[in-house]
């Protein structure tokens, strides 16, 4: 049987310009592409001057969609995965798929590209000669505020991404549970409008303030939390 092969491809996080060459000719070369939701991969697609069919994976078919996508790979075809940003399966669907394809020995190739995670870190200024990435904290306040109390008490710098909208209550919960404590916020890295705050939580919750007025934050950002120092 002539299997296929999956080619993880990461995307700009903001910034079209940073597609990589290889990147670009892996979308123009492959069969289909799978991506989280049409109108974003149309974006990057137009940007590129490249039709392809498109084939949707996204946390609502994950399960469902995985199985006719790997369809794809036994009839020998090469998929190319993308997310609306970065890079595909950190934090975005996609797990189930590489998994099948490593228990079915299909050939998987990773597409390096740019990383907001790694970007905020490298900015923040901090110490991450060893840092601790969580991901998303639970949407529940009391569970949140439990998960931020435990990470609070870790001795190393840590990085948390998570929804837009959910940005003042954080900063309310670590300005409660550790009001000392250095931040810095990376908003809407790449991008023309990219925005950088320092400081403590209320600090920056007076930045935001400041900048956006009454208006709700609404955009993508990433968390770095200096390590505790020392007494």
């Amino acid at each position: 049987m002539n299997l296929g092969n999956l080619y993880i491809v990461s995307t700009p996080i903001g910034n079209y310009n940073d597609i990589t060459i290889r990147a670009a000719r892996i979308l123009k070369e492959c069969d289909y592409i799978i991506c989280e939701e049409f109108k974003e991969a149309a974006k990057l697609l137009k940007f590129l001057n490249l039709k392809k069919e498109l084939l949707q994976l996204n946390e609502h078919n994950e399960q469902t969609g995985t199985e006719e996508i790997f369809s794809y790979l036994l009839e020998g075809n090469s998929l190319a995965l993308i997310s609306d940003c970065g890079a595909p399966g950190f934090a975005d669907p996609g797990k189930r798929l590489i998994n099948k394809c490593i228990d079915f020995n299909i050939k998987i190739d990773f597409i390096p590209g740019a990383n907001s995670l790694l970007a905020a870190l490298v900015i923040s200024g901090f110490d991450i000669s060893r840092f601790y990435y969580l991901g998303f904290l639970s949407p529940k306040s009391q569970e949140r505020k439990s998960e931020l109390s435990k990470l609070l008490r870790l001795k190393k710098t840590t990085a948390l991404l998570e929804t837009p909208y959910r940005l003042q209550a954080l900063l309310e919960d670590i300005s409660v549970l550790s009001p000392e404590r250095k931040l810095f916020i990376g908003m809407n890295l790449t991008m023309k409008n990219e925005m950088k705050f320092r400081g403590t939580a209320v600090e920056i919750l007076n930045s935001l303030k400041t900048h956006f007025g009454d208006v709700k934050v609404k955009e993508e950002f990433v968390l770095i939390i200096d390590k505790p120092r020392s007494n």
